[in-house]
């Protein structure tokens, strides 16, 4: 048996022997720096985060005006809850929003009046020019001349501030529509531009941008100014029987002077927590 098997082993023919080689792992140097860089990005994001001097010093610049505006500002003058107490208008005012809006009732009329804190910045432009000239005709700020030439001191108090604020006056009657009525408060009364007639109340109450937008497209009949005079006294007067009147038209820019301290030291406290976020 050994030697059959023998034979047999000596009959087949020689197995090859090969030799596998296995390959090798070759790393190029763009891929080292490539791993280098995100090991190196690691390590950052897990550095705790720090303040840069430019940091620091917008931090506490921040801290300064908001300590100054809220030692100068104050709660709601007097003179605002008074009349909101005695008057028919409830007041709607979000705190980060830059609109008001009063409504009201008077009969079977709704009646709503919109406008914006964003006026007191076009009336410090004004004031800005106001006091150029004043500089150029060698008087001295706060300042005025009266009838006689002499001059006057104005007083420092918020019934002496006067500045225009733009409103939107909407009136509507149940399947009737509803009148838009364009006016200025300033200088204590109401100056109206113009009065447009919209016969959908949805639209007319609408604040959306294609609202707007379409409310643009409609005739907003002749300049106020240029109707006759007689229509515009009664108009007015019919204004003033709803108490859009004299006093509101002092209310309203008394109330954006408030209103606008108050939402910029609101602005101030979220600028200054965004920069502070770690």
């Amino acid at each position: 048996m050994f030697a059959l098997r023998t034979a047999a082993a000596r009959a087949m023919p020689a197995l090859a022997m090969r030799t596998v080689a296995i390959p090798k792992t070759v790393v190029s140097p763009a891929l080292i720096a490539r791993v280098g860089s995100v090991s190196t990005l690691r390590s950052f994001s897990n550095t705790p985060f720090a303040w840069s001097k430019t940091d620091k010093e917008l931090i506490t610049v921040l801290e300064s005006e908001i300590k100054h505006e809220e030692e100068q500002g104050e709660d709601i003058p007097d003179y605002i809850t008074n009349y909101l107490k005695s008057s028919p208008f409830k007041i709607t005012d979000k705190a980060g929003s830059d609109e008001v809006i009063l409504t009201r009732k008077f009969g079977n009329e709704d009646i709503k009046i919109v406008f914006s804190v964003s006026d007191i910045n076009s009336a410090d432009d004004e004031e800005e020019l106001d006091l150029d000239d004043l500089e150029d005709d060698g008087q001295q700020p706060n300042q005025s001349l009266s009838a006689s030439g002499e001059e006057e001191e104005e007083g420092d108090d918020l019934d002496s501030l006067t500045f225009p604020v733009r409103c939107l006056i909407t009136i509507s009657k149940p399947n009737a529509g509803s009148i838009s009525v364009d006016a200025i408060a300033q200088d204590g009364t109401f100056i109206v531009e113009s009065i447009s007639n919209i016969r959908d109340n949805v639209l007319a109450n609408a604040s959306t941008a294609e609202s707007d937008w379409e409310k643009r497209g409609l005739y907003s009949g002749p300049p106020f100014a240029e109707l006759d005079e007689d229509l515009q006294i009664t108009f007015e007067k019919y204004l003033e029987e709803r108490q859009i009147d004299n006093e509101l038209a002092s209310f309203v820019p008394n109330y954006v002077f408030h209103k606008d301290q108050v939402e910029y030291t609101n602005w101030l406290q979220e600028l200054k927590s965004f920069v502070s976020a770690k």
